[in-house]
């Protein structure tokens, strides 16, 4: 090669100059095959001189010196641990006018001006604000890349992952072992690394913004002897790095939950979170909310959890007790466990008092819940609000006892024990609040909030919000349970790339009914303002149908939104009247509360035949089944994003659909017009109304009732509810005099 240069004159090619803070990172390996090849100097000191004698005295050198021995409890020693980033850092550690940094992990050879401040940090965390990677920034170092892409060598995209703060994928985790200082003394040491989590599924593919830096000059490469080089200014990378990594809208330099738009991927992630979640004994109160919350929060840091004290009043309802559960079984005398709790937490009673029995099978019959229908499965039932203990097993399960217990020719006697305690705590629930973005427009301007309020004198004032609720109260059912949170979950990540939100994103995470009146308590008057459309998620895991439970009169916005998305996405879906609601839209939608709201399933819960039972296992959800769900919602949130705000906002004064009146209305005790006294559904349980204890079989037994309670806003005589509800007038009228009595209607003049 007739223009080869040589390695004394290399530095001379590497468009840097006198005063240059310089960072190298290189793979040297072909630099001295190509020195060989051409009877060239090998001695690598050569090309540090050179690169020393261009920068001089007032600028400063440094080399990656970094060593991974410490994360697995291998001790470190200034002097003595290796460097393992390549051949330059190994060579200046070897020279007395090199100095090294003291992190134990991410360590540098530094030589010139900043040698002595440098090497005096002590950062704890390897690429916190405190570390020689925000020093870098601060004083406008420039990072020399020799024959290394920055897919696997720009490790300066940490430091700008941590300074932006808590992001999905990583957390920091502190490692402890023997540390060697520069004076010889050695003593037990705590440094801490931003790590992956590798429970997410993280696709981490650290690809900068190369075409960004290059338009904008951050960014220069050139080749010499055949060998790429490549310089970026760290400074002015550092804000286009961050930025992409807090809202992730290129997915180059990190693609994970939520972020990717291959079906494969999402789908996968989502499936892995839902697997995680299954296994949890979950319930309105207690541990297993909080330990699916420790989870959740791996994926959403800035996730903000709430505890509400047992005893608190929630409009008409009482925070209840914690449950806790240790064990739960039923043995016979040979000590066979016939059922037991940590084989399938479905199989206790939900909030089960504790007992430690010996009984024979007619004693303890009362005390065990099958389906009839479904003998192979077993069923999920609750008491929350009345003190019973009890078993679930599959009516075959049962059958046995039964049969065992009568040709034994002697009195059998079962074991039951559960291992529980009911004491005052605490309910759980989450929040996340996503503000718009300042950026975001408005009929192609600025949004604020006088554009919004020309719309309306009523909209004064008013913050634009969607609302997504889902719920994490339930043990192990895949579809029913974990698939609302984790779609949730991927979702928030979506919410937080789009870089011009008009509006405010409210997300809860509650434990169903309770949770949401809960909720609603303390933010009613915020949401009932603001609030322009919500969504309540659940059963959105599988990949048989797509449902849409509509909001009570199907007239607002939300209901538009979905039904259009459903429409464009599926071709064929089901639809449901809110007479078939059975979620929290239940409490979202009660008279008096009226946030405009839908609920979005696959298969919708009462219809696949597997809710609430044990065959609600993560064989019936697919990753196909939860990218469905997911796009559906993504497109729902696109479409609303392409509303304006003051639009959105002039759709809350809509007025409900108007039923007909019936030739009865206004005669009689038919005619009379009546109002539900509380906001949110009423407790019927505490009144005697209905069974407290709650089943897939007991659901149907108070439908009419509630149905009632749900269309009482004061618009309605008995003649219409009957109508509207498609119940006889007769029992509307049965059930509004059972109302009157418990005082949860009032007439209206």
């Amino acid at each position: 090669m007739d223009n080869y240069i040589r390695l004394k004159e290399l530095a001379g090619h590497l468009h840097i100059k006198k005063g240059d803070n310089i960072y190298v990172t290189s793979d040297v390996k072909q630099l001295l095959y190509d020195c060989m090849q051409h009877e060239d100097d090998t001695d690598l000191n050569i090309l540090i001189d050179g690169i020393i004698d261009i920068i001089g005295e007032e600028a400063t050198l440094v080399f990656p010196t970094f060593n991974w021995a410490f994360c697995k409890g291998e001790p470190y020693d200034h002097y003595s641990t290796p460097c393992k980033t390549g051949s330059l850092g190994k060579l200046a550690l070897k020279r007395n006018d090199f100095l090294r940094t003291r992190h134990p992990i991410y360590s540098f050879a530094v030589w010139g001006k900043d040698r002595e401040i440098l090497c005096s940090l002590d950062n704890k965390s390897s690429f916190g604000q405190d570390s020689p990677f925000a020093f870098m920034v601060e004083h406008g170092y420039r990072n020399l890349f020799i024959d290394k892409d920055t897919q696997h060598s720009f490790v300066f995209v940490h430091y700008a992952e941590e300074s932006s703060g808590a992001v999905p994928y990583r957390y920091l985790k502190d490692f402890t072992a023997d540390y060697t200082d520069s004076s010889g003394q050695t003593k037990k040491a705590t440094y801490s690394m931003n790590v992956r989590n590798l429970g997410m599924d993280v696709e981490n593919t650290i690809l900068p913004l190369e075409d960004e830096f290059i338009a904008k000059g951050i960014e220069e490469r050139f080749c010499i002897n055949g060998i790429e080089y490549k310089i970026i200014e760290l400074k002015e990378s550092h804000p286009i790095i961050k930025d992409d990594v807090v809202n992730n809208r290129s997915r180059r330099v990190c693609s994970y939950i939520g972020q990717d738009d291959d079906p494969v991927i999402l789908g996968r992630s989502m499936y892995k979170l839902a697997e995680r979640l299954f296994p949890i004994c979950r319930s309105i109160t207690g541990a297993g909310v909080r330990e699916t919350f420790d989870i959740l929060k791996e994926y959403i840091p800035d996730l903000k959890l709430y505890e509400v004290p047992t005893g608190t009043k929630v409009m008409d309802w009482t925070v209840p007790k914690e449950w806790r559960i240790e064990e739960a079984y039923i043995e016979d005398e040979s000590g066979k466990r016939i059922v037991d709790y940590r084989v399938n937490n479905l199989h206790v009673l939900g909030y089960s008092v504790p007992v430690d029995e010996w009984l024979t099978f007619e004693e303890l019959e009362p005390h065990i819940y099958t389906l009839k229908d479904q003998p192979e499965l077993i069923p999920y039932v609750t008491s929350y609000y009345k003190g019973r203990w009890g078993f679930a097993m599959t009516r075959h399960m049962k059958d046995e006892l039964a049969e065992a217990s009568a040709v034994s020719g002697k009195e059998v006697k079962y074991h039951a024990v559960i291992k529980s305690e009911l004491f005052d705590g605490s309910l759980t629930y989450g929040e996340l609040i996503i503000p718009a973005a300042e950026n975001g427009t408005d009929d192609g301007g600025t949004v604020s909030r006088e554009s919004i309020s020309e719309s309306a004198d009523d909209n004064k004032e008013r913050t634009p919000e969607i609302f997504l609720s889902t719920y994490i109260c339930h043990p192990s059912m895949a579809n029913n349970e974990c698939s609302g949170p984790s779609v949730m979950t991927h979702l928030i990540s979506y919410i937080k790339s789009l870089r011009n939100r008009r509006y405010t994103y409210r997300i809860v995470f509650v434990p169903e009914t309770i949770g949401a009146i809960t909720y609603l308590s303390r933010n009613l008057e915020t949401m009932r303002k603001n609030v322009v459309a919500g969504f309540n998620l659940t059963c959105v895991g599988d990949n048989r149908d797509y449902s849409i439970v509509h909001s009570r009169y199907s007239d607002t916005l939300a209901d538009k939104i979905l039904m259009d998305t459903l429409k464009e996405h599926c071709g064929s879906f089901s639809e449901y009247s809110y007479l078939k609601r059975g979620s929290d839209e239940r409490q979202y939608q009660a008279p008096g509360v009226d946030i405009p709201l839908v609920c979005f399933c696959r298969s919708k819960y009462h219809v696949y035949p597997e809710y609430h039972t044990s065959g609600d296992n993560m064989s019936i959800v697919s990753p196909e089944g939860f990218y469905g769900a997911f796009t559906v919602m993504r497109k729902c949130i696109d479409k609303l994003e392409a509303i304006p705000c003051g639009k959105a906002l002039s759709c809350l004064h809509n007025k409900k659909k108007q039923i007909k009146p019936s030739e009865a209305s206004n005669n009689g005790e038919d005619g009379k017009i009546y109002r539900v006294t509380c906001l949110c559904e009423p407790q019927l349980g505490k009144r005697g109304l209905v069974p407290t204890m709650s089943s897939k079989e007991t659901y149907q037994e108070t439908l009419a009732m509630k149905d009632v309670l749900a269309y009482a806003d004061g618009t309605h005589d008995i003649s219409e509810l009957a109508e509207i509800i498609e119940q006889p007038v007769e029992v509307v009228r049965k059930v509004t005099g059972q109302l009157l009595s418990a005082e949860l209607l009032t007439e209206v003049n």
